[in-house]
């Protein structure tokens, strides 16, 4: 008796599956976005960041660049003098050292 009763609990599983497989998988998707939110906010915090650093790392170029470009540096001397080569290695140097 106890193989008809696990059989009539295996059909009636079964059909409560098919019937409502739309619904299981329904819920499925929203429980998996649900639980992904956290990491969602994380990531978009990630970027907001990275992209402030790139932000403050080109403004820090733009800034070694007024300076080696001021028209007291050497840069700007050998330009005048009519020495290119030598300012371009001067603007290098300049912009390794700071």
């Amino acid at each position: 008796m106890f193989k008809i009763e696990d059989f009539l609990i295996e059909s009636n599983l079964k059909s409560h599956l098919k019937k409502y497989k739309l619904l299981l998988i329904c819920s499925f998707i929203i429980g998996l976005f649900i639980g992904s939110i956290p990491f969602i906010n994380e990531y978009k915090e990630n970027l907001k960041v990275k992209q402030l650093i790139e932000k403050q790392r080109k403004m820090e170029i733009q800034n070694k660049e007024k300076i080696c470009k001021d028209e007291s540096s050497d840069y700007k001397k050998f330009l005048n003098l009519g020495f290119p080569k030598t300012a371009i290695e001067k603007f290098n140097n300049c912009m390794r050292e700071q």
